[in-house]
């Protein structure tokens, strides 16, 4: 019987190692997902590969170092800079402005200003929002941007620019 019972603990004991491993190993994955590069940046007129190409710099064998090593990297990243900015010119792609201030007061702003919580003015309480709107336009836009009170700064909007925010905060105001 003793046996059995030990035999049973080891068993348990070996399938908690197995799940803990399991779960460890998922656990690494999931955080390996997580922070994995989902895209690039690129610029009109640029490889998508996060290096300029073209641009390279090339240090001469004879090239001196008069006291010590940081006048040759110094010298290298300046050389580096003005050879791309010479190399390639940069254009700023134009981008068409396709901000949904509707849809991202739903997704931001809603559960609060939808509800009233944590006593956010509500959408379409002309009266609460008059209130606010007393101290000027620039002074909301002060608390939607930095938070006031119970509302975190952006509210919670964190991919929202100054000017996404103001389109979110007009149309909230139209609603009223």
């Amino acid at each position: 019987m003793k046996n059995v019972l030990n035999l049973r603990r080891g068993f348990s004991l070996l399938a908690l190692l197995g799940l803990s491993l399991l779960f460890h190993s998922v656990s690494a994955q999931n955080v390996a997902d997580n922070i994995r590069p989902v895209g690039s940046i690129c610029l009109a007129g640029q490889a998508c590969v996060g290096a300029v190409s073209g641009a390279r710099v090339e240090v001469s064998a004879d090239a001196s170092v008069a006291e010590s090593e940081e006048p040759a990297v110094e010298s290298v990243a300046e050389a580096t800079v003005e050879q791309a900015a010479d190399a390639i010119p940069i254009e700023v792609a134009e981008v068409a402005s396709d901000f949904d201030a509707a849809g991202a007061y739903q997704m931001s702003c809603n559960a609060c200003h939808g509800t009233g919580a944590a006593g956010a003015p509500m959408l379409g309480d002309a009266g609460a929002w008059e209130a606010r709107l007393e101290k000027g336009m620039d002074a909301l836009m002060s608390n939607v941007i930095n938070g006031v009170g119970a509302m975190p700064a952006r509210g919670i909007c964190m991919t929202c620019s100054d000017d996404d925010l103001q389109a979110i905060v007009d149309y909230m105001l139209a609603q009223n």
